[in-house]
Order: C-alpha cells, then structure tokens, then sequence
C-alpha cells in the first residue's frame, strides 16, 4: 500500500522528517517496517503551509529515493505543517494525478489503504460526490474519490462526522456489490491549522499508524510534546511513539491531542 508523515508543530525543513530520520519517509519508500508492500516506489507528494491559505503542494512519480527535486526543495522549505507520502498501487495507474496528498482550498487529505473491489464500486462511490467537487476529480484512485466524498459531506463543517459518514456510505456499496475484499483506511487530512487522523478497517487489518515526538532541528519547543502522525515510527525510541488503535482516530490541536472512536 503506501506510507505518510503528518507534522505539526515549531518550524522545521521538510528533510528533518523526510530524510533526516533513522527511519525516513523516503527510508520507507525503500523499505517499510511495518506494511505488506515493503517498497513504496509508485510515486510520492508533498503540500505544506506557509503564509498563503492553500498549501503548496509538489508530486512526481519517481521514487522518493531517486527524485534530486525533492531533495533539493526539503533542504529549503521551512514549514509549521506538512504532509509527505510515498506511493505503492493497488491497481490504478502511476501517474501524477493519482500521486497523495490531494488537496482543495486550504484542506490536504492523504490516504493508505484501499476500497475492496474498488473498480467494481468505483461508479457508485463517484456517485456520492457532489456537482460542486466532481469537476476536482483529477486521478482514477479510490483515496482521491474518498476525499472528494468526504468534502461532498460537509469535511469542512465536522471532519469526523463526514469521513464517518463516507466509510458507511462505501461500506453499503461494497455490500451492494458483494465485496470479498475489505476496506481499509488509514488517512490524514488538515485544514492547515489541525490534522485528523482515522484509522479503520473492515476485517480489523487496518494499516498502522503511529504519533509521537521525533528529534529534530527545531529551534524551540511547542506547546505540547507530540508533533508527528505517520503510518510507522521514524526512530527505534519506543518512548515516544504510541500506536493508534484499530478503528480510532486522533485530533491534532497547538494545545494537544484529542483521541475519538469511530463508528460506522
């Protein structure tokens, strides 16, 4: 499947997360601990924020460890906040287009994971995105469409609420269709302020996700110790990573980390 990093918090480069860890998102893009794909070479995107509203926002389908653009940039960007994931397909097309995170207006969503027999319930899920963010739709991937679903539902009004309700809207689909694959997400998204993160899964597989306070080069600390959410540790300190469980989320504030249940 893939790998992502989420990081919120004192402002860093990109590459203090990216490059700059025992266990790396693009370490992760070569070989992953914890995932059934070990290599995550399909692709890889970044979108971060700075002064602007909408985040910057930089994807190829080269591997992460063979792209000198991305190198280059996260030696130089500063960021408070920022997504990175690296790509490995479940059936769609290597392109730019179908590269995470995905983003629209001053909201970034990524996403591991996938909607069983999704080219069998593609058609129905499209059908749950409405006119004003159908014409967003740029890729072939379920995660794309689930964002787009997601803010059809009113993301930006109650985050939790519409992803909850997309996951049930889905799960009817794929029983409409007699899925004998399982859906499985583990997401982020933000609005450039906040992040929340769900992970959740139909055969209680879901992929895994972490949170924690990884070293890096920040010249302050923030207000609260936890800065990082990603589908694995980026260090061997167990101190300070700690699992999300299995059909739980956690809500990223500047004054601290909110866990809730999900219920579909």
């Amino acid at each position: 499947m893939c790998r992502w990093v989420a990081y919120a918090g004192p402002e860093i480069y990109l590459e203090d997360l990216i490059f700059h860890q025992e266990h790396s998102i693009v370490r992760q893009s070569l070989s992953a601990n914890q995932s059934a794909w070990v290599t995550n070479g399909d692709g890889f995107g970044v979108a971060w924020y700075n002064n602007r509203t909408a985040p910057g926002l930089f994807k190829d389908v080269l591997p992460a460890w063979n792209d000198s653009n991305l190198r280059s940039l996260a030696a130089h960007i500063q960021t408070k906040l920022f997504f990175a994931h690296v790509r490995a397909t479940t059936g769609t097309a290597v392109n730019r287009s179908n590269c995470h995170p995905f983003t629209w207006q001053n909201w970034t969503f990524m996403h591991n994971g996938k909607i069983g027999n999704w080219h069998d319930c593609r058609k129905d899920v499209e059908d749950l995105i409405d006119n004003a963010h159908y014409p967003h739709r740029e890729g072939t991937t379920d995660s794309e469409a689930l964002f787009l679903v997601a803010l059809s539902k009113g993301l930006i009004h109650d985050p939790i609420a519409a992803i909850q309700a997309t996951m049930h809207d889905v799960a009817k689909i794929m029983d409409k269709h007699h899925a004998d694959e399982p859906m499985r997400i583990s997401c982020a998204l933000t609005n450039g302020r906040d992040i929340w993160a769900f992970r959740y899964s139909s055969d209680d597989q879901s992929p895994s996700m972490y949170y924690g306070a990884p070293h890096t080069r920040a010249n302050h600390q923030g207000q609260h110790a936890i800065t990082t959410i990603a589908s694995e540790p980026s260090d061997s300190d167990a101190a300070h990573w700690f699992k999300v469980e299995e059909r739980s989320g956690v809500h990223w504030t500047e004054s601290g980390m909110e866990h809730f249940k999900i219920a579909i």
